[in-house]
């Protein structure tokens, strides 16, 4: 799709040639573990990636370590099982916060009750040092309580660096002791905010960046969005035919211009097999990386085609960038990674998209991983969890 690229995929369906679309480059699927996020304004049982509210960055355990004692600590947001926790309930309203990766358990160290105590994983017992409850305070913000003191899980000193541990602390309302929880299993995926079930194809754009991000693409008007927020547009019914769609974003006043955004891909509402709103839909880094991208589809009339065909890349890919993909600002920022040779898949910059996120196209000819399902709305999450 990108630069007005068409290409024609024939699809063996029930022994026939289906299906001849267009569509655009993206790479196969590495990470079978991402699925549907939804920030929640409440807790139910589930599995979950916990945030800082003064940084946006994940809680962590650290090397993906499965031992008794291991760290526990904030880290960018990359996506893994080491930054997902499975919240149960225990009792009295107290939860315990059990890493999917490890199966241990968040612990104050020692059963302690001094102010700095450190937090790491442990073995779960049943421990009121392994329970803890959340306060919520407001704009979906939560403060985390270990049972047995009522101190919160802090940041320690707020540092924005990856690496800083947590600590328990008495609760003094700042921005270091409060998170955010996305919620990535145990939805009823219902949650669809502004996107409404109506027989309307509708775009939810969702910023989990730490930034304000402005958003454009093909036939929308496009918008601001502060951390947090989300924004729909409607863009036809579900049974309107609307080939090569482009959506993207960038940090607001950053704009790298033409060619050099990451790229979410579509083809609306296509008459497949029986499905008269089968749609396509791709990642794309053919161009570049400015920003990490996850597209989310909701399946029309209850069906479960849409079933395993999210498509995302958490990772931020500008601190790695080769220096031949590097595009900086009149400030000499960096601001988006380049692939100037779109159609070689053995130039430097398209074998680094390739490794890092096999999720979307890295070369213009990658097309192995074009998802599609009968969808009625979208998520277009820019900076996702996972």
């Amino acid at each position: 799709m990108t630069r007005g690229m068409y290409r024609c995929l024939s699809w063996v369906v029930l022994g026939g040639l289906v299906g001849c679309g267009v569509i655009e480059p993206e790479p196969p699927e590495k990470i079978d573990r991402l699925q549907s996020e939804a920030i929640v304004s409440s807790i139910t049982e589930g599995d979950y990636v916990i945030r800082s509210a003064m940084t946006h960055k994940c809680i962590d355990i650290a090397s993906g370590s499965t031992a008794d004692g291991a760290k526990v600590q904030q880290w960018d947001c990359n996506g893994t099982n080491a930054q997902k926790f499975r919240i149960s309930p225990t009792s009295d309203g107290y939860w315990k916060i059990i890493n999917v990766n490890s199966n241990k358990a968040l612990d104050i160290s020692n059963n302690s009750t001094a102010q700095n105590a450190k937090v790491h994983q442990w073995t779960y017992v049943g421990g009121n040092n392994q329970q803890f409850k959340f306060v919520a305070r407001g704009d979906n913000r939560f403060s985390i309580h270990a049972r047995h003191t009522d101190m919160v899980i802090d940041l320690y000193w707020g540092s924005a660096d990856n690496g800083t541990e947590y600590v328990q602390y008495p609760y003094t309302g700042t921005a270091n002791q409060l998170y955010t929880l996305d919620k990535v299993s145990g939805s009823d995926n219902s949650g669809r905010g502004c996107a409404a079930a109506d027989g309307q194809t509708t775009l939810r754009f969702i910023n989990r960046c730490a930034f304000e991000v402005e958003f454009a693409g093909n036939n929308i008007t496009g918008g601001i969005l502060g951390t947090g927020q989300e924004a729909c547009r409607t863009i036809g019914s579900v049974t309107t035919y609307m080939p090569t769609k482009r959506y993207w974003g960038f940090a607001r006043g950053e704009d790298p211009g033409f060619e050099r955004h990451s790229l979410a891909e579509f083809g609306f509402n296509e008459v497949f097999y029986s499905y008269a709103s089968w749609d396509w839909f791709n990642l794309s880094h053919v161009d570049a990386h400015n920003l990490p991208l996850k597209i989310v589809p909701y399946e029309l009339g209850g069906g479960t085609t849409c079933a395993g065909q999210v498509r995302s890349c958490p990772m931020n890919l500008l601190p790695g960038c080769p220096p031949e993909g590097q595009f900086r600002n009149a400030a000499g920022k960096l601001i988006s990674c380049v692939s100037r040779d779109r159609d070689n898949p053995n130039s430097v910059v398209a074998r680094y998209f390739d490794a890092a996120c096999s999720q979307s196209y890295s070369w213009s000819g990658d097309d192995s991983v074009m998802a599609a399902c009968n969808a009625e709305d979208f998520d277009i999450v820019f900076c996702p969890p996972n």
